[in-house]
């Protein structure tokens, strides 16, 4: 397993630290538990931070705090009686503590990673596949190996990544670290053209290319559903 500082470097110069990973041929076994050793701690604690402020939200909604409420408050049609409401709300059962889903978290880690990993994969190697960047007869192993290794380098981005837990400046946080994002998302791109041996604009070019079409995928579908919800209503 490769230090962080050496994923660092790696993340700070991609196009020579991927060449230079790719020449040293560490193959797809070895791409994927270097994977799993450096992503599946920050993804634990990820759901775990995330599952604790989930259970934060969720108890504000059921003890009817925070300024959510003073909203439905003002809002609140005078057929609804707020303390039917309330009523309502306290029979809701209290979520589990963080201890309870640990041991489920820690098995959930490392298939989200994989998860995450393969599906990257598929897409960026359908991505480069239209931009005519693929090599080799056994180019999608190629893929899956770099974007392990680009997966590998981002958990730079996923520690950073954590920081938009903080309590009271977690949302701030998150919005600042949104480039941050971006920019280990096209990350893969410098590891696809390493790997492939293609232009370095064809690989970044397939990540953002990946976004673009499952963005189309997300939105046309809502599109869709938000269109046959209207017209039941019109039905109606």
């Amino acid at each position: 397993m490769e230090n962080l500082r050496a994923l660092w470097d790696r993340a700070l110069a991609p196009a020579a630290g991927f060449r230079a990973r790719a020449g040293q041929r560490p193959g797809l076994a070895a791409a994927v538990r270097g994977l799993l050793l450096a992503r599946t701690g920050p993804a634990l604690a990820g759901l775990a931070l995330g599952y604790l402020a989930f259970i934060q939200g969720y108890g504000r909604i059921i003890r009817m705090e925070g300024p959510l409420w003073d909203t439905v408050w003002a809002r609140l049609p005078d057929q609804v009686s707020p303390a039917d409401l309330k009523a309502a709300l306290q029979i809701l059962p209290p979520l589990p503590g963080l201890g309870h889903v640990l041991p489920w978290l820690v098995l959930l880690a490392p298939v989200g990673v994989l998860s995450v990993w393969l599906h990257d994969a598929v897409w960026d190697h359908m991505a480069l596949w239209l931009l005519k960047g693929l090599g080799g007869p056994r180019s999608f192993r190629i893929t899956l190996e770099a974007d392990a290794e680009a997966l590998k380098v981002g958990v730079v981005g996923a520690l950073a990544g954590l920081l938009k837990y903080l309590p009271g400046v977690g949302f701030l946080l998150g919005l600042v670290l949104l480039p941050v994002g971006v920019y280990f998302w096209i990350l893969r791109g410098y590891a696809l053209a390493a790997w492939h041996g293609c232009p370095v604009w064809k690989g970044v070019l397939a990540t953002l290319l990946h976004a673009l079409i499952m963005g189309v995928m997300v939105f046309g579908s809502l599109a869709m559903l938000a269109v046959m919800v209207m017209q039941e209503l019109r039905l109606g």
